[in-house]
């Protein structure tokens, strides 16, 4: 994925959160105002994690790509992740058609400036 310096935090999970051997794979997603789906993929490499977040709205599964940095707290007694964003956020984030894809450079450069369809100054980490 190789992200730009200056997007490294975008691209972490907080520290503690996740161990060496954990997996967020099948964790609910929770956002600041509700539930946005669940884990179907997640990247761990260092400065290069992401979430790809399942969705589904009646018989249409949708996949949305949340950097690392978004993740407030994971909750592995509860299997569940949870956002410092809204539901709203996180579904306007860049979409992905195969979960377990590598990510387009596109979607990386598309969060230099925080996250897209985010509130004005985006996703701050």
């Amino acid at each position: 994925m190789d992200a730009p310096e200056e997007t490294r935090g975008t691209w972490s999970f907080p520290p503690g959160s996740i161990g060496a051997d954990d997996s967020v794979k099948g964790y609910e997603v929770d956002a600041t105002d509700g539930v946005a789906g669940s884990v179907s993929w997640a990247s761990y490499k260092p400065g290069e994690s992401y979430l790809v977040v399942s969705h589904r709205h009646h018989l249409h599964e949708t996949h949305f790509v949340i950097p690392a940095g978004a993740v407030r707290d994971v909750r592995h007694g509860d299997r569940r992740v949870m956002l410092g964003i809204s539901v709203a956020e996180a579904h306007s984030a860049p979409q992905q058609e195969d979960p377990a894809a590598p990510l387009d450079p596109a979607t990386v450069a598309a969060f230099a400036h925080g996250l897209p369809g985010a509130p004005e100054g985006g996703l701050i980490v």
